[in-house]
């Protein structure tokens, strides 16, 4: 647990970095990944509140890109049309030079829910978004806590 931090060491998302496969995406604005876990139910006799027991997780996550090229929906464009959808190893890291050491995950067997196929606003810059779920993950690199 730390104690105490400089403002330095808050780590920003500036430095954030995402490979799909072994494509660096430079255009990635936002990426988010979460484990949910999930319970199961279980009485015990004599016992009113209800205990629970880990039975596994869900990961998901969304990868918003400015849009610069179609590489990715060319990809599952690919696979909609084969009838069989790509399976990808997405890397993300946060190394803010700043801070304490940088965050690295590797999601394993990553898929994609949905694609836009064309969208844009007058005056707006063009991102797409890309809800996915992966089977599992690692920790590649994590920041240790800051000395006091």
């Amino acid at each position: 647990m730390v104690e105490t931090f400089k403002a330095n060491d808050v780590i920003s998302g500036t430095y954030g970095s995402i490979w799909i496969g072994t494509e660096k995406f430079a255009q990635c604005n936002k990426f988010e990944a979460k484990c949910t876990f999930k319970y199961e139910d279980v009485d015990i006799s004599e016992q009113l509140g209800s205990d629970r027991k880990f039975v596994g997780y869900e990961i998901k996550g969304t990868i918003t890109l400015s849009k610069v090229d179609s590489s990715l929906v060319k990809q599952l464009a690919e696979g909609i049309n084969k009838g069989s959808m790509p399976v990808f190893k997405v890397v993300a890291r946060n190394a803010d030079p700043s801070a304490k050491g940088q965050e690295r995950v590797e999601l394993i067997d990553v898929t994609f829910d949905e694609m836009t196929l064309l969208s844009f606003e007058r005056k707006k810059l063009v991102t797409e978004e890309f809800p996915f779920a992966a089977v599992g993950f690692n920790y590649v690199d994590t920041i240790q806590g800051a000395t006091v």
